[in-house]
């Protein structure tokens, strides 16, 4: 009786620790160089999606123009490269 007792809650708390499938989208990392505009619409998108929490910002680097480390889903990602890319 004592060994179902542990089973189940163990099997209960295993149940309430695993998040639904499908909830969380997967988390890409890419490097992405910003513009020479000022300001630079890339660095706008990057802070607006920030502030959504669709996209972290790992790092930046102090480069002209500054390329950001960031880690989001590939919809988020490919919104900010977008702009990034020369016309």
């Amino acid at each position: 009786m004592k060994m179902l007792a542990i089973l189940a809650f163990c099997l209960g708390t295993l149940c309430a620790c695993t998040p639904p499938a499908g909830s969380e989208q997967a988390m890409i990392r890419a490097t992405v160089a910003g513009t020479t505009a000022q300001p630079d619409p890339v660095e706008m998108q990057i802070r607006v999606l920030e502030k959504a929490g669709k996209l972290k910002v790992l790092a930046v680097r102090e480069s002209f123009p500054p390329q950001f480390e960031l880690e989001g889903s590939a919809q988020a990602l490919a919104e900010v490269r977008a702009l990034a890319q020369p016309r």
